[in-house]
């Protein structure tokens, strides 16, 4: 184990071909699949609303982030910080996806509002930060930095939306959207892993157990969903009868 520094990369070459982190790639994929999978679960059995649509929305853009994000692992040779920017930008959509999400059952409309624009004003400083990140800093031999703002934009946006939200529902509710909670409280000690450069082994580094952590987390959510199926059909059956 290493804590506060990284294994040196594993490299796979079959003649010129060269192939990095392929363990990175395995659990992103990994990731990816799972979230498709949830993403199908839901378009395919649970009924359409504002809530589930997110959600579905969340899971699709959360998996197409994975994947790129392990194929910008993978290439890095051939495609340098370049090859991470699809996985980067899809993920910073992510996160926007879940907030909207989670916003979107809350009663209060001028509550509701404020949520959603504080939500559309977070995502777009965001992607602006990357933007100026790429413009004036050494993003192309150093990215770590360009990755760092969307680290955090994922820890804050998964924390104030289903972590927050997920327990005052739960409260104000009594519905079981406290599993909204258990998928973030599941996902943070990601955060701990990549920040502090917790490394396990070679095949298993920070990377690797943040994927894990995070699809585990994913698959609480999913639990969430089915299980306020009833509360998402008196909020939203009520709204578009109106």
């Amino acid at each position: 184990m290493i804590i506060g520094a990284d294994y040196e990369k594993m490299t796979w070459k079959w003649g010129e071909w060269i192939l990095m982190e392929p363990n990175t790639l395995l659990t992103d994929s990994l990731m990816s699949i799972i979230c498709f999978y949830l993403a199908f679960k839901l378009w395919k059995d649970r009924e359409r609303n504002p809530f589930v649509n997110w959600f579905i929305a969340f899971f699709i853009t959360l998996g197409i982030s994975s994947f790129t994000g392990g194929l910008g692992h993978a290439l890095y040779a051939y495609l340098g910080t370049v090859g991470k920017t699809p996985g980067w930008i899809s993920g910073i959509l992510s996160v926007f996806f879940i907030e909207q999400a989670m916003i979107s059952f809350v009663y209060n409309e001028r509550l509701q509002k404020i949520y959603k624009a504080l939500s559309y004003v977070k995502v777009f400083a965001v992607l602006v930060l990357l933007c100026w990140i790429f413009i004036k800093e050494p993003i192309l031999e150093k990215p770590e930095i360009g990755f760092l703002p969307i680290a955090i934009n994922t820890i804050v946006g998964m924390f104030l939306s289903a972590g927050i939200l997920g327990v005052v529902f739960y409260r104000k509710h009594q519905a079981p959207f406290h599993f909204f909670a258990f998928g973030v409280i599941a996902m943070l000690p990601a955060a701990f892993f990549f920040l502090m450069k917790i490394n396990i082994h070679p095949w298993m580094d920070k990377n690797d157990v943040s994927h894990i952590l995070i699809s585990v987390g994913n698959i609480f959510f999913y639990l969430g969903i089915i299980k306020v199926t009833p509360e998402l059909e008196s909020k939203f059956n009520t709204e578009f009868a109106e």
